[in-house]
């Protein structure tokens, strides 16, 4: 049952832009009563995964969600909505510019996962690791600059074309383009 709600919560993450973009088009009325249905399941999910493993971290995105959602039904403005995308990503750079100050960085961690035999990394992968995570950081700042772009000056198609497909592409891109690169070097 939990990893059912856990695919589906990644699911409608993945899917926010698309979900936000359709709502407003069909159900602007009820906005308000949406944003009541939606806040105390967001509390029960922030509640469940507290008492689960009680990690902070875990609470960051629907506590940012249960923020928004508040904002919205507070203001009946559906333009709070376009922060969480921009949310994300700064949460995503922390997470990986504070890995460089305080190693292993994240893309040494995922990559120790990976390692076969529980082998220990090199040192020239140490550093590839690194060089690898200085470039998701750059990724996240600019998916921070052209989100708050969209956002502020674009049509909610825009928001959404970028937030909900064309970010996901780079993101592939970015992965596909490490990975050949990876291959080549072969650490």
């Amino acid at each position: 049952m939990m990893r059912a709600l856990r695919v589906l919560g990644g699911i409608c993450s993945v899917l926010y832009p698309l979900l936000v973009l359709w709502v407003l088009s069909s159900y602007r009325e009820q906005l308000q009563l949406i944003c009541l249905a939606v806040l105390p399941v967001l509390v029960v999910v922030c509640l469940i995964r507290w008492v689960r493993d009680r990690r902070l971290v875990r609470l960051l995105s629907p506590a940012v969600l249960i923020l928004l959602f508040s904002a919205v039904l507070a203001t009946d403005s559906p333009d709070f909505f376009k922060l969480y995308p921009i949310l994300v990503s700064g949460l995503l750079l922390v997470q990986f510019a504070g890995s460089l100050l305080n190693p292993p960085t994240v893309v040494e961690r995922f990559a120790a996962m990976a390692q076969r035999g529980g082998a220990p990394l090199s040192p020239g992968a140490v550093s590839y690791c690194r060089k690898v995570t200085w470039v998701w950081v750059g990724f996240f700042c600019f998916n921070i600059g052209v989100s708050g772009l969209t956002a502020l000056i674009g049509s909610w198609e825009v928001w959404t074309w970028y937030n909900g497909c064309i970010s996901y592409m780079l993101i592939g891109l970015l992965m596909a383009g490490e990975w050949l690169v990876r291959r080549r070097v072969r650490l």
